[in-house]
């Protein structure tokens, strides 16, 4: 009588393809953590080779370049900064005004780490032309999911024939304000500058209701 072998306890080995695919993750993990803990400037390929734990052809063949690493970071940044918006966006449900919620739901994601080092990759481009390009084309493959998020959140206002306006003013104002804060630590006065454009908002979409003011 032939005997049922009896099951193997070693794992699976994983295909070539999950080998690198788990390699990418892993590398893009590690840049994410150092590029958030440290800033930039603490993310050298051979520091986020050494705590992924690869060999130096192996980053390589993912990330032929620092730039190329740090540009690759945006997607993750963005996915981390979605989550955050739908955070903050449950926490804000009981104001009731659509608009106020959903300025206010993207100041509060804003504040979180991973929406400051995306924004920080921005300015050390500056200076590196690279980076900027490869970042530029990072950003521009993470448009559509950007847009949907923002199109989720201001759902209530899309009928509005300001509503793009306001939509693009509140990422610029989101942004000169994250800037704000790190020179500044004033919670009320951020509180009241989200206020008065939470104002300002709405009354563009007033003026765009009626662009002529009621005058006949």
């Amino acid at each position: 009588m032939s005997q049922t072998p009896a099951p193997s306890d070693a794992a699976p080995k994983l295909t070539r393809k999950a080998q690198r695919e788990a390699t990418h993750a892993a590398l893009l993990q590690v840049a994410v953590m150092l590029l958030i803990e440290r800033g930039a400037a603490g993310v050298t390929t051979l520091e986020v080779q050494q705590r992924a734990d690869v060999s130096r052809g192996a980053l390589l063949h993912h990330f032929p370049t620092r730039a190329h690493l740090l540009s690759a970071t945006v997607t993750e940044l963005i996915r981390r900064n979605e989550e955050a918006v739908w955070r903050e966006q449950a926490h804000t449900a009981s104001e009731g005004d659509p608009l106020t919620e959903a300025i206010r739901s993207l100041v509060a994601a804003a504040s979180t780490s991973s929406y400051v080092a995306e924004m920080e990759l921005w300015a050390v481009s500056r200076t590196d032309p690279t980076l900027r390009d490869t970042l530029r084309a990072a950003e521009q493959d993470a448009l559509k999911a950007r847009e949907r998020v923002l199109d989720e959140l201001f759902a209530p206002l899309r009928h509005e024939p300001g509503y793009r306006r306001v939509v693009d003013l509140s990422i610029e104002f989101v942004r000169g304000l994250v800037l704000s804060n790190l020179l500044r630590n004033d919670s009320r006065r951020s509180d009241e500058l989200v206020a008065a454009w939470v104002d300002a908002a709405r009354l563009i979409i007033e003026r765009a209701r009626d662009p002529l003011g009621g005058k006949p």
